[in-house]
């Protein structure tokens, strides 16, 4: 398993032990307020998700994200190049979300070979707007009642980063 190790975080394969900590984010209104599934209701769907995590493939591009040795997080990409991550409200504006980005591209265009990176983001999520769009993420599309979490319908705004662009900066 490929681990990439930052300034303060450590992006590693998920182990069974990491879905009691993973769930004080994965329980939260506020974390999953833009994510694409409720909050967990209790740590057995949060240990389905580690689980789900241990059976990827050992060079799969999605990590548990860990910081100051514990779980903070996860990271990586689906859907082939389409990156995404959540971090522990705790662990908000400390800039470790541009720390990961930075890691999560780098992985994405030199081990994965990427020639583009995209992300599909509430309009809503401000924050994850500004930091796609300050590693040269730009907008490529909209789309409307993408993903329904409970009663609500949730639109998406595209982004786009072509590794031109990304060796550019």
């Amino acid at each position: 398993m490929v681990e990439i190790t930052t300034e303060r975080l450590l992006l590693r394969r998920a182990r069974a032990e990491d879905a009691a900590l993973l769930w004080d984010v994965f329980r939260r209104p506020d974390a999953m307020r833009y994510w694409s599934e409720l909050p967990h209701l209790t740590p057995d769907r949060t240990m389905k998700l580690v689980e789900g995590m241990m059976a990827l493939a050992p060079d799969a591009p999605y990590f548990l994200v860990e910081h100051e040795g514990r779980p903070v997080g996860t990271a990586g990409f689906w859907q082939g190049h389409e990156v995404g991550f959540i971090l522990h409200p705790d662990v908000w504006g400390k800039g470790l979300g541009s720390e990961l980005l930075d890691a999560l591209l780098g992985h994405g265009f030199t081990f994965c070979g990427f020639d583009a990176i995209m992300a599909d983001v509430d309009p809503g999520n401000a924050a994850s707007i500004g930091l796609l769009t300050s590693k040269g993420f730009t907008e490529i599309g909209r789309a409307e009642r993408t993903i329904q979490l409970g009663d609500t319908w949730v639109d998406s705004v595209y982004f786009g980063l072509t590794r031109t662009t990304w060796e550019r900066r």
